[in-house]
């Protein structure tokens, strides 16, 4: 579905940030991408959705390379969620999640469907500056659940860097749930996270990036995620435990 190949990037004038990294995301996965700050992941999925493009190698969808796909026809099929609404001017929650149908097509039902879906309903008339941060990423998972609104789940993908990163405990577990439904669903869903028990507990497969922008290892989240692969990457120790029947990965132990 979605896919890196031999994928190396840097910016001008900068070490390179990526060093041949190439990694599947297949339909009805949730890959967890993983790594040390400055591991170059968000620069990863800005790459796989088309925003950048590769110093080398390429990222392909439905086998086409990214970036020779037109923004409207990616859009069909892939949409991106950034850390934060990234709004110009004034909008509500109502006109930030209707900015998903741009390519689309008008379609106010789907526009109410991902509200609800994220529990904005009630502030759909609100203007986006006022919102927590943590409710702007829903706000923003709004709007890339509208833009797929229609789509059949096994062509369609959704990016997400760091989707949690502002929410409380509640809303964090409630928009992975969100991701991992989509996932189950047949979407291809891939999500940086610095959560590991967060991404051990929702990924079905997971992507270590190391330092030098690197993979360290990727497949199944239950063999990737483990103490002797992400203790050389991070420099300390884990624990991965069962907890109250949780998955969690425990780091500074072991």
């Amino acid at each position: 579905m979605l896919s890196a190949n031999d994928i190396h990037f840097a910016y001008p004038g900068r070490p390179p940030v990526l060093r041949g990294v190439s990694l599947q995301l297949a339909p009805g996965e949730l890959l967890a991408i993983v790594g040390p700050n400055g591991a170059g992941k968000s620069t990863l999925v800005r790459l796989l959705a088309g925003v950048l493009r590769p110093t080398t190698g390429q990222a392909t969808l439905l086998g086409q390379p990214v970036a020779q796909i037109s923004p409207h026809a990616r859009a069909q099929h892939l949409a991106y969620l950034t850390q934060k609404p990234d709004v110009a001017t004034p909008m509500t929650v109502r006109q930030l999640t209707t900015l998903g149908r741009h390519a689309r097509g008008r379609n106010p039902d789907a526009v109410s469907r991902a509200m609800q879906r994220c529990q904005l309903a009630d502030l759909a008339d609100t203007p986006v500056h006022e919102l927590s941060a943590g409710q702007q990423q829903r706000a923003s998972l709004a709007r890339t659940l509208a833009q797929l609104d229609g789509t059949t789940p096994a062509q369609a993908v959704l990016l997400a860097d760091e989707p949690v990163s502002s929410m409380d405990p509640h809303f964090a577990l409630f928009t992975l749930g969100i991701l991992a439904d989509l996932a189950r669903a047949g979407t291809a869903v891939g999500v940086v996270l610095h959560d590991l028990t967060l991404a051990a507990r929702y990924a079905t497969h997971a992507a270590i990036l190391t330092c030098d922008g690197r993979i360290a290892a990727t497949g199944p989240s239950t063999t990737v995620l483990t103490p002797a692969n992400l203790a050389p990457v991070f420099g300390i120790n884990f624990t991965r435990a069962q907890i109250a029947g949780v998955e969690a990965i425990i780091p500074g132990a072991g």
